[in-house]
């Protein structure tokens, strides 16, 4: 199926209204970083003598275990799954690169011997369990393209300059990232950011980098903003802006941007001396922090969230009147279910000193999940169809009776509970504990999925805490049942 569009700012302003002057509860722009060129070894560029840009940084900085923990010290803090675009030549344990010649500056004389240690599982091992921080994206093999007899550099690996490159070509570049990331047994990344943002777009041609992308499985990009918004052949691009200087270490902007992305790069995240990494991670909090304190903005928690909060603010008319919501989602496009791009609807209420949301449903049903942070209530709703919805919901000192607490960075596609069961729909990132406030005493959790592993679980009145794994890292999804019998 090839499915294709383009919006034009003109045709896409948000259906929302209001029917008081001033109102608490709002459908907030989801905002988001997603960081560049992780997976290099070596920090300084090789540009001058043909070689890749890498991250700018003094000659001899070595990338360690240590500039990826501060990404997960970052996210542990702000609660959001970081998006993090790889690189991957340079983990290049058999010369797997020398296979597709275009992907480097020595083509088929490729030689990543002295760069392999056993600290490269380290390293991947640590991507993969900390996955419900850190999302592994595709940036690219080595970020330029070359010449296959010449060795000559052009910018950049998957365009010419927003031109068309050989799909066959670009195609072995694919699957040389995926042998890649298969010697560190890595699923294939939903998210792609292309190198140096050269992207040829021709909605008519079934080889463009969208198309690739897709083929590949790929749901997810971000480009500047000179690119309007757009599915191209399937994948959904999202403008993406610039925030500070791509080589300038420890350095974190003081605003955000109108757009949903803003652009960083692994060197805004790291000092001249690893062990000042946390610095520069305590900068990226207070950046977090102010965009959570904007009633109009929030801090989406994983890519699929984000992208998600963006389809309902184009496409579905919201009307707000006090505490009543009415959710007219007709006007959906068909793409975004046959596509899996649409999930929950967010919104965000500001809360009084010891208030809380005492109750909320829609169409008299469950919400999905519910958390609170720096004053401000979120209520989430699962996926909605093609239908026309209700949320009601009221606040008081009490807390609603039964909900799921989501103070992770996993998706609630459902929840379902009552006197004696519940259920809860997930999207799972790595390991994660999920807390569920309960109406009766759990006696019974079980996974509908063999890939949603239920590591254990405790009950500590009123709330379930249930420490769950999903296999792929990319996402696992699955139904988890609580009941109050065992069977």
């Amino acid at each position: 199926m090839k499915t294709s569009l383009l919006f034009r700012s003109i045709l896409v302003a948000p259906f929302l209204f209001f029917t008081a002057v001033t109102f608490a509860i709002n459908v907030p722009k989801p905002m988001a970083i997603d960081i560049d060129d992780l997976g290099w070894k070596e920090g300084w560029d090789m540009h001058e003598s043909g070689g890749p840009y890498r991250l700018g940084l003094p000659r001899g900085r070595m990338m360690t275990l240590q500039d990826y923990e501060v990404i997960v010290y970052l996210s542990k803090a702000v609660g959001v799954r970081i998006k993090g675009l790889f690189i991957m030549s340079e983990f290049d344990r058999s010369n797997i690169c020398a296979q597709y010649p275009t992907t480097n500056e020595k083509g088929s004389n490729w030689d990543n011997s002295a760069l392999v240690s056993d600290s490269d599982f380290v390293t991947m091992d640590y991507v993969k369990e900390n996955a419900a921080h850190l999302e592994f994206g595709l940036h690219g093999v080595r970020h330029e393209f070359w010449d296959a007899e010449t060795h000559h550099p052009s910018r950049a690996e998957w365009a010419d300059n927003q031109r068309k490159r050989p799909y066959d070509v670009l195609w072995g570049h694919m699957e040389c990232f995926k042998k890649l990331i298969d010697q560190y047994e890595m699923d294939f990344p939903k998210s792609v950011r292309t190198a140096a943002a050269n992207y040829y777009y021709n909605p008519d041609d079934p080889e463009d980098t969208g198309a690739l992308m897709r083929a590949w499985g790929v749901k997810y990009a971000a480009l500047p903003p000179d690119r309007e918004y757009v599915t191209d052949h399937g994948l959904m691009v999202l403008l993406r802006t610039g925030g500070v200087a791509w080589d300038a270490p420890n350095s974190a902007p003081n605003t955000y941007p109108e757009t949903e992305f803003m652009t960083s790069h692994w060197t805004n995240f790291v000092g001249l001396d690893a062990d000042n990494n946390q610095q520069a991670g305590d900068k990226w909090i207070t950046w977090f922090n102010k965009v959570k304190d904007d009633p109009n903005r929030y801090t989406a928690k994983n890519t699929a969230q984000l992208h998600s909060q963006f389809l309902y603010r184009r496409f579905s008319h919201i009307s707000i009147s006090g505490n009543t919501v009415l959710i007219d989602n007709g006007s959906m496009p068909d793409w975004a279910y046959k596509l899996d791009l649409l999930g929950n609807l967010l919104f965000k209420h500001k809360l009084q000193e010891g208030e809380h949301i005492s109750s909320a449903s829609m169409n008299k049903g469950d919400i999905a999940c519910y958390y609170e942070e720096r004053g401000f209530a979120y209520i989430v709703l699962p996926k909605l169809g093609k239908n026309q919805y209700t949320l009601t919901f009221t606040t008081g000192t009490s807390a609603m009776p039964t909900y799921v607490l989501n103070d992770g960075t996993y998706n609630v596609e459902g929840f379902q509970s009552g006197p004696d069961s519940a259920s809860v729909g997930l999207e799972m990132y790595g390991t994660q504990e999920v807390k569920m406030k309960l109406l009766f005493e759990p006696r019974e959790v079980v996974s509908d999925s063999a890939d949603l592993v239920i590591k254990n679980w405790r009950y500590e009145s009123p709330l379930i805490k249930v420490l769950i794994h999903g296999r792929n890292i990319q996402g696992e999804t699955g139904t988890v049942s609580i009941k109050s019998k065992p069977h």
